[in-house]
């Protein structure tokens, strides 16, 4: 009976000491020493770029990425090439007939861009410091957007944004992520949608995420590095680290859809902040007459200035996402009433 008892208390004692011991945590990203960075743009000619920091002080980006890192390990880098002439600088429109021809899934098209994001935001040498926050429902909203389609379930008259992963600048009320501005006392800001995320999410965007900015929309600071922010560090050209600004307020905004990182964006302008960062990175941005888009629910500057804005890859694309944000809000004393035909873009 001894015998017995012997090695059924040591397997016990095993047992429990597996239990407790913690599971080794996966470590996706590191922080590094940006000083040598700094010290090559040190005596920059555009002294704009002539950067302080680079690599943000309180941003852990595994905080950030481990909670969709399990999805995101579905895909290989097999897969991912094998999706590259499907998805990579294609319109909203060939996209949309990929996944309509059973050629691409909407899960697959959220699955590329987070692949994409992962494999260049968290490599220190290739960062652009531009994802701050991932949507963590956002493959789940994908893959039942797929279930509906194969049960015939989705409207049969759609927005050409339907399905479509969208980015946007990380001073825009999103629910579900926080809502920073960049700033550190704004870390911790919950709130719900703003008015024109109501409108994307009505018009069946999926929100992929939140992206950098300067700080506060550039509004505090005079002749600071462009794209920089406490929360997100300094924003990166995709065409040339700390080679190229950034452009801003907008940045992330910008160098988001220039490296293929979602469908579009959005940003915010009240003077040159779409503008700005559009021409630097080389897409498509529009400011709207003040009042066609609403500001609630956007970290305001001027009541008179400010609008959002869509940024994308090609001027279809930008009338497209402009369309899926219009709606008249009475929150916004600039709202326009006006009813705009959208039948040239809305397909069936």
């Amino acid at each position: 009976m001894k015998k017995l008892i012997i090695p059924l208390l040591v397997g016990l004692l095993l047992s429990c000491k597996n239990e407790s011991a913690p599971k080794k945590d996966v470590v996706l990203w590191e922080p590094y020493n940006d000083s040598l960075e700094i010290a090559a743009n040190a005596d920059y000619e555009i002294s704009r770029m002539r950067y302080k920091l680079i690599q943000s002080k309180v941003l852990d980006k595994n905080e950030v990425f481990l909670p969709l890192y399990d999805e995101v390990s579905k895909m290989d880098e097999a897969q991912y090439e094998s999706l590259k002439p499907l998805i990579l600088e294609q319109d909203i429109y060939t996209i949309s007939n990929h996944i309509e021809e059973g050629r691409l899934s909407y899960e697959a098209l959220v699955l590329f861009y987070l692949y994409r994001i992962y494999k260049y935001e968290l490599n220190n040498e290739t960062t652009l410091n531009t994802v701050i926050a991932l949507n963590k429902e956002v493959v789940a909203e994908a893959r039942d957007l797929d279930e509906q389609r194969k049960k015939g379930n989705l409207p049969e008259v759609r927005h050409p944004i339907f399905g479509m992963p969208i980015l946007l600048k990380d001073n825009i009320n999103t629910s579900g992520m926080k809502t920073t501005a960049g700033s550190i006392a704004l870390m911790e800001n919950e709130v719900d949608d703003s008015f024109i995320v109501h409108r994307l999410k009505e018009n069946g965007a999926l929100i992929l995420g939140k992206v950098n900015l300067s700080e506060w929309a550039y509004f505090l600071c005079s002749g600071c590095p462009v794209g920089y922010s406490a929360v997100g560090g300094q924003t990166l050209n995709p065409y040339g680290r700390r080679i190229f600004e950034t452009g801003g307020s907008s940045s992330g905004s910008g160098t988001s859809v220039a490296a293929n990182y979602a469908v579009a964006a959005v940003g915010t302008e009240t003077s040159g902040s779409i503008l700005s960062p559009s021409s630097q990175n080389s897409v498509v941005g529009l400011k709207p007459t003040i009042g066609l888009l609403s500001r609630s629910g956007i970290v305001p500057i001027s009541s008179t200035l400010d609008t959002p804005d869509p940024m994308t890859k090609n001027v279809n694309d930008n009338a497209i996402l402009l369309s899926a944000m219009l709606g008249y809000d009475a929150e916004d004393s600039k709202s326009v009433k006006e009813e705009f035909s959208r039948d040239s873009i809305i397909r069936s």
